[in-house]
């Protein structure tokens, strides 16, 4: 999201609706004590392929449906989720329907192994292929008569529920969700607070908070975002939620938590300027989105999980146009460049220069005329770099001027706008401050992603909600921001000394779940910060992201020594093969990545003390006269990292090159590496 000089004229507004926000409940449907679950007896039990994680599922004494996952560990079943309930409150036809209490009868249908595969442009493995047991578990008896159904998906790291009501030639409203993780009681959690509403919110950029107790995670009046982690003895668990179709709306853990349970809950009503209920409906049927718990007791089945998009609805029709690339970005070191076409061009040049496929042109290019932006198009498409244009997406769902704002919106107007600039020779679009996940904004999102396939427009949101899934649905969409990213530099003093230890999060939480434009590798001097240089470099491959902004100036990445200008041309943005080498959230995270025949590893320090990790060309399956060039830190230097004066100093670098062997990478304090093998 990018925050201009809005942010600093309605300070008054901005403190009146946060007082306003923190005073509502995170959702005007639901009650404000949520049925916690009680012991249950287990009606059906159903497990993985390989028979280690399972879902047993029941009623309690109330009739209440159930349910508990188990992991088997060598023989002797542990949990990964205590008794957490399930059910829904609905409005059919006008008719209240409850379906959480009072249940009688259990009813699971036939089990089916199913494969999925996909082969998508970008994403940290372009192929993939998974097995699951899926089944449908009815919850029968209620009053209504109609039965709660409950789709479940279980792979061998993976649990997924949806919920299915049908009911024929009536309209259907979600009035409130029931579904809630039972965390164990010793279990230690990694969360985002969910923003109030504001002009600017929710825009999931809040920090990532330290680890804590998961029955006691500190507080949050409205709720915590997905994805979250949590660790229970040896055992991850992420939660999230997947595929979220027209008229879904985005969900959230409500802020009450009892004893280490959350609960689901929708958006709030001040979201989005107050525009649109945050109820979902359907007429006919309704599905809602997969609510998925991934879990392993290695951390590498977290970083490397690709069940997202495994649970998200397959793309209809071509998108072999779709190209992933490094993209050259003004606003970050200059917050007005945007206005002025010849500032552009060096950002332009500098695509150009190191081999990167594109440009953005951020917000307010409508200030200049007509003929001035298509004479800059046309000097960057000369050059063979691809443009990105930016746009608010407001309409009414926000009040922020920056601009253009009134092309994304009406859709006959926007599907015009789209036409227009990719006749131009634009190639792609980045859509900024959605601030909700109601369904009318959800449905926006699904859209604008459609009508620039249309197109044949590349697409990035930015003050938006997380990933969902769908980058598979609708491969064009190519990355999201939903993070404290690196523009936070630019207006707040305190991110320098949260961003190395957040940065060591990021890829266990918010980047596991779908691509992450953080705008990463700051070399140069436009702010102070605490990480270093091999850092800032190592972001490029720890964070995923098939548009990868570089957000630095053409100064601070050409006066870098030759040999890391040699991998800024060259570090790849879409991957074949990640694996997480080593890591744990707050401490360090090293990531090595493959594209086609070559390795990359991204290694990064988030304490305040040197530290060391070992990798081993051999553990990836490299050729064996394969080349290694390695970037880290020279921990004899004596300079300050993000200091004014020693920025450009070629002797923070140690650089190593020759045959790709077991090495050790160094990292100082905040320091990093960044390596190429092959």
């Amino acid at each position: 999201m990018s925050r201009r000089r809005d942010r600093k004229i309605r300070w008054v507004l901005l403190f009146t609706l946060l007082i306003t926000a923190c005073s509502a409940p995170s959702s005007d449907s639901a009650p404000s004590e949520p049925l916690r679950a009680t012991a249950f007896t287990v009606e059906a039990e159903l497990a993985s392929p390989n028979g280690e994680l399972s879902v047993e599922f029941g009623l309690d004494a109330a009739g209440r449906p159930s349910y508990r996952v188990l992991r088997s560990v060598d023989g002797v079943d542990t949990a990964v989720l205590n008794d957490s309930t399930l059910g829904l409150e609905l409005t059919i036809g006008g008719d209240s329907v409850t379906l959480h209490d009072g249940a009688s009868g259990v009813e699971v249908g036939e089990a089916q192994l199913v494969s999925d595969s996909f082969t998508l442009p970008t994403g940290k493995a372009r192929e993939a292929s998974i097995e699951a047991q899926t089944w449908r578990v009815s919850f029968t008896g209620f009053d209504e008569g109609l039965p709660l159904d409950v789709d479940v998906w279980v792979a061998d790291e993976a649990v997924a529920l949806r919920y299915s009501v049908d009911a024929p030639g009536e309209s259907i409203r979600v009035e409130w969700e029931r579904t809630s993780f039972a965390l164990p009681g010793d279990s230690l959690s990694w969360l985002q607070r969910h923003d109030a509403p504001t002009i600017f919110t929710p825009a999931y950029e809040e920090p990532r908070a330290d680890v804590a107790p998961a029955d006691d995670p500190g507080r949050s009046s409205h709720g915590w975002t997905f994805p979250s982690l949590f660790q229970t003895g040896e055992s991850w668990s992420l939660i999230t939620e997947a595929d979220l179709g027209d008229f879904a709306a985005g969900s959230h853990l409500s802020p009450v938590v009892q004893s280490g349970e959350y609960f689901v809950t929708f958006a709030d009503r001040g979201e989005g300027n107050g525009l649109g209920d945050p109820r979902p409906t359907g007429q006919d049927a309704w599905r809602s989105p997969w609510r998925v718990l991934i879990t392993s007791t290695d951390l590498s089945d977290i970083v490397e999980s690709n069940h997202v998009r495994h649970l998200s609805t397959p793309a209809e029709g071509d998108f072999s146009w779709v190209r992933p690339g490094r993209v050259s970005w003004s606003w970050w070191s200059d917050h007005e460049s945007s206005r002025d076409p010849e500032a552009m061009r060096p950002f332009i040049d500098l695509a150009a220069d190191l081999g990167w496929e594109y440009s953005l042109i951020d917000a307010n290019w409508n200030t200049f005329p007509n003929d001035e932006l298509e004479a800059l198009i046309e000097y960057a498409n000369q050059r063979d770099v691809g443009v990105f244009l930016w746009y608010n997406s407001g309409g009414p769902n926000n009040v922020v001027t920056e601009a253009p704002r009134d092309r994304m919106d009406d859709p006959q107007i926007r599907r015009q706008e789209l036409a227009r600039i990719a006749a131009l020779g634009v190639v792609g679009i980045k859509v900024d401050f959605f601030h909700s996940d109601k369904p009318v904004q959800i449905q926006q999102y699904r859209d604008i992603i459609r009508d620039a396939a249309d197109a044949g427009l590349l697409t990035n949101f930015h003050g938006s909600t997380v990933p969902r899934g769908w980058v598979r649905e609708f491969p064009n969409l190519m990355t999201m921001e939903a993070v404290r990213g690196a523009e936070f530099y630019t207006f707040d003093s305190r991110y320098a000394s949260a961003a190395p230890r957040q940065n060591t999060i990021l890829p266990f939480t918010r980047n596991a779940v779908g691509p992450m434009d953080y705008t990463p590798v700051i070399l140069g001097d436009t702010v102070r910060r605490l990480t270093t240089n091999s850092h800032e470099l190592g972001l490029s491959v720890v964070f995923e992201s098939p548009l990868q902004h570089f957000a630095d100036t053409p100064d601070a990445y050409l006066s870098t020594p030759d040999t890391v200008i040699e991998l800024l041309r060259e570090v790849p943005v879409a991957w074949d093969e990640t694996r997480l080498i080593s890591g744990l959230p707050e401490e360090h995270v090293v990531i090595a990545r493959r594209s086609g025949d070559q390795w990359w590893v991204g290694a990064i320090n988030g304490t305040a003390e040197p530290f060391s990790v070992a990798v081993d060309p051999n553990d990836l399956g490299v050729a064996p006269n394969a080349q290694m060039t390695q970037i880290c830190d020279n921990l004899d230097w004596e300079g300050t990292p993000g200091s004014i004066t020693d920025w450009d100093d070629p002797n923070q670098y140690s650089i190593v090159q020759g045959p790709a062997q077991r090495t050790v990478l160094d990292m100082a304090a905040n320091g990093g590496c960044l390596v190429r093998i092959g």
